[in-house]
């Protein structure tokens, strides 16, 4: 565990953000409480990939994206982002294209680097719907990983996190030359 690999979320306003990452930190259930619009937080969490070592991912929680608005982030998220986590409510078409706004937006920002890019579908109940189909379909156009969570089943939620985990810190390659080690001297006496 070296550095800790920096997380932007976003997306539309009220769809579960801080819900999802509070839910899948802390396991607090804020789900059902009155919504309290988030201006900006950060979250740090050691999350296990799947290859079984523990990396350290630094959340920054953004504040909703306003719908009337145009759908960016700020010029300074792109900069400091390692990876975007973009959330869009299965109940809200609005959510799910305010989204690929801001993947066009990342797009944009980002330049030749490549961006690592999960989409989250927060689901209140268990139905498929429309809007998750939708979403799944545009993911796999843009070939970005797509899970859909709970936000009453945190197990649903370790998924997205430990994704990201394992792709912002590759395994270690292997070299083809054979290892050196240090062989002792021998004095000549």
């Amino acid at each position: 565990m070296g550095r800790s690999s920096r997380v932007v979320v976003t997306g539309l306003k009220a769809v579960g953000k801080t819900s999802l990452l509070e839910c899948a930190i802390y396991g607090n259930s804020i789900a059902d409480r009155e919504y309290i619009p988030t201006l900006e937080d950060t979250y740090v969490c050691s999350v296990e990939t799947d290859r079984g070592t523990k990396e350290k991912l630094r959340f920054y929680d953004t504040a909703g994206l306003d719908l009337r608005a145009p759908k960016s982030l700020n010029a300074h998220l792109h900069g400091i982002a390692d990876a975007y986590l973009l959330v869009y409510s299965t109940q809200d078409m609005n959510s799910l294209q305010a989204i690929m706004d801001v993947k066009k937006d990342i797009d944009k920002h980002r330049d030749k680097k490549d961006a690592i890019i999960v989409v989250v579908a927060c689901r209140s109940d268990g139905r498929v719907s429309p809007v998750r189909e939708a979403g799944e379909r545009w993911a796999a156009s843009e070939r970005l990983r797509h899970c859909d969570v709970s936000l009453t089943n945190r197990a649903s939620l370790v998924e997205p996190l430990a994704e990201l985990a394992s792709r912002l810190t590759p395994q270690p390659s292997k070299t083809s030359l054979p290892q050196f080690y240090m062989v002792g001297r021998k004095s000549k006496e």
